[in-house]
């Protein structure tokens, strides 16, 4: 099984993540400070700032640092454009998280769900490639997305019951066999977009092989 969680044409970056022990430590050398200090002095309350600030430096650079992957959030100044991948990416992360939590379980259906996934990736990358083809897609982002979604919730929520009974089984057994159809269908989704392409090519092949001919350079 493919364990790839990355979806086609998103883009992460690796950020570190703060941790809030290094003021805890600094915070503890006043509490410990107290009790060997009366702290009325002021040299004993300078003694404990700079304790409390050593430790707190110490303690962030021998602390291991942690980084976390966050998404690039897409930005191309067409706000309908926008709009569109934003709700396929909402919907992608919905998938492959029922996809990470059945994977074990169902590595069948975990497959097909990728498969999916990296079907709606190309469908992605094509309308940020020509945003124009959003017209297209709107039944695809309206009803198709979302309804396979639902279905993959429903399938992760069956899955998760552990019932052993017929009706659970047939459930699990129609939902994994669309699975395939979905694919399928949003494979054929994918190539309808690049039709317009073909044919302006296409013409525009034709008018080169007819100029050619005409200056009687073919």
């Amino acid at each position: 099984m493919n364990d790839n969680k990355a979806p086609i044409g998103r883009r992460y970056k690796e950020v570190t993540v703060k941790t809030a022990i290094p003021i805890w430590c600094a915070s503890a050398v006043w509490i410990i400070a107290a009790l060997f200090f009366p702290m009325y002095s002021v040299w004993h309350i300078i003694i404990a700032a700079l304790l409390s600030a050593a430790v707190g430096v110490i303690v962030k650079l021998i602390l291991p640092k942690e980084t976390k992957r966050v998404e690039v959030p897409f930005a191309s100044g067409n706000l309908a454009l926008d709009g569109i991948i934003a709700e396929i990416d909402r919907a992608d992360d919905a998938l492959e998280n029922v996809r990470s939590s059945i994977s074990d379980a169902s590595p069948s259906a975990a497959d097909k769900i990728y498969g999916i996934r990296e079907q709606i990736g190309r469908i992605r990358q094509a309308l940020i490639n020509s945003p124009d083809d959003i017209t297209s897609v709107r039944r695809f982002i309206n009803y198709y997305l979302p309804t396979t979604v639902n279905l993959a919730e429903k399938y992760k929520v069956t899955l998760e019951a552990e019932s052993e009974g017929e009706n659970a089984k047939k459930t699990l057994s129609s939902i994994e066999a669309v699975f395939d159809r979905i694919r399928h269908s949003f494979e054929k989704q994918h190539d309808a977009l690049f039709e317009n392409d073909a044919i302006d090519t296409s013409a525009e092949i034709k008018v080169l092989e007819t100029m050619l001919q005409r200056d009687n350079l073919k």
